[in-house]
């Protein structure tokens, strides 16, 4: 339970990073248009997760 804990963790805290580098690159860019973005790249977040460093 804790290494799954742990992951969405990961998850959530890369999802808003994306979200955060989207919206800087794209200052008008509306909340809806973050968040397919952020949508989009949640396979590659999910697999980022996985791979050890």
């Amino acid at each position: 339970m804790q290494d799954e804990e742990k992951r969405l963790r990961m998850a959530v805290i890369a999802g808003a990073a994306h979200a955060a580098r989207f919206k800087s690159k794209n200052p008008r860019a509306t909340e809806e248009q973050v968040i397919q973005h952020v949508t989009e790249k949640a396979k590659e977040i999910i697999e980022k997760i996985d791979d050890p460093l």
